[in-house]
């Protein structure tokens, strides 16, 4: 047995549960229950072997949420739309009070800002909207719940942004103008988390903005020149056009975009906020140091 406080993870084979569940095993301070619908995945298994004790369990399912969470201190409590869909509020509320109702000290919570109101309408991003519900109603009742607000991922660029053209130089286009991105690392967020559970309920109540750097999106793309030595250029691409190019999901990341350049509520202080608690958060240009291998296939 250990006397170490043992944290919940959810969606922990994710990017986002896998970082936090790395961050908390490598401090030495945290033992971590992974939960995942696969405990013979890779991820999963190279979580075994760091130490995590991994937990079948399917969170619609709230009689496997409560056994999962039996005995925990705290949790870290993320859910995948793509996947959920509809039930994702339904899905996250029931994990949410398994966690609590087992006694936990603290939860961090990974949401989204409020997109619906705040846009009139206009933009439609349930992936914000259901889990900014949670947040709101754990908030109303005085739960002991630190959120955070991941900004969009670094690792995009190679996977997802970067398109070779014609000259060899390299492309990417987004709906946003020249106002500032936020972005970060995804690995970095275990930081932010191991903090935040050291802290306990200092920050109970907080809204963290889980952020490494706020550029306009032509510094990215300076960025990535100087980095990958070809031209990178950044082509702004209006909204309703965006919303129609045959890429996957095209118009919930065309909305998601157009909600952050609409609605941008990320400030240079909200980075600092966020190095301050994990001093190892990396710049975009402090990434792409140790990532340039992420681009081979399009060098």
């Amino acid at each position: 047995m250990t006397d170490r406080p043992l944290v919940l993870v959810t969606g922990a084979t994710g990017a986002q549960g896998g970082s936090v569940a790395r961050a908390l095993l490598t401090s030495g301070r945290y033992a971590v229950r992974a939960i995942t619908r696969d405990p013979a995945s890779g991820p999963a298994r190279e979580l075994a072997t760091l130490g995590a004790e991994v937990v079948a369990c399917d969170l619609t399912d709230a009689g496997q949420a409560r056994r999962a969470a039996k005995g925990v201190r705290a949790g870290f409590l993320v859910t995948d739309f793509w996947s959920l869909r509809d039930d994702e509020y339904r899905v996250a509320r029931t994990a949410a009070e398994a966690v609590l109702t087992a006694g936990a000290e603290t939860l961090v919570h990974s949401s989204l800002p409020e997109a619906r109101r705040r846009s009139g309408g206009a933009l439609s991003l349930p992936h914000h909207d259901g889990k900014a519900r949670l947040e709101e109603d754990l908030r109303g009742r005085g739960a002991p719940v630190v959120t955070v607000h991941l900004s969009t991922y670094y690792e995009n660029w190679p996977a997802r942004r970067l398109r070779r053209q014609s000259d060899g130089s390299l492309c990417f286009s987004l709906p946003h103008g020249d106002t500032p991105l936020p972005a970060v690392c995804v690995a970095d967020l275990g930081g932010v988390v191991t903090a935040l559970l050291d802290a306990g309920a200092k920050v109970h109540g907080e809204v963290v903005k889980v952020v490494g750097d706020l550029l306009p999106p032509a510094e990215y793309a300076a960025l990535l020149t100087k980095a990958l030595g070809v031209p990178v250029t950044y082509q702004d691409v209006p909204y309703e056009k965006f919303r129609q190019l045959p890429l996957p999901n095209a118009a919930a990341i065309a909305d998601m975009l157009e909600f952050t350049r609409r609605h941008p509520d990320v400030a240079p202080t909200d980075v600092d906020r966020a190095r301050t608690l994990h001093p190892g958060m990396r710049t975009f240009g402090e990434w792409l140091e140790t990532e340039r291998g992420s681009f081979a296939s399009l060098l």
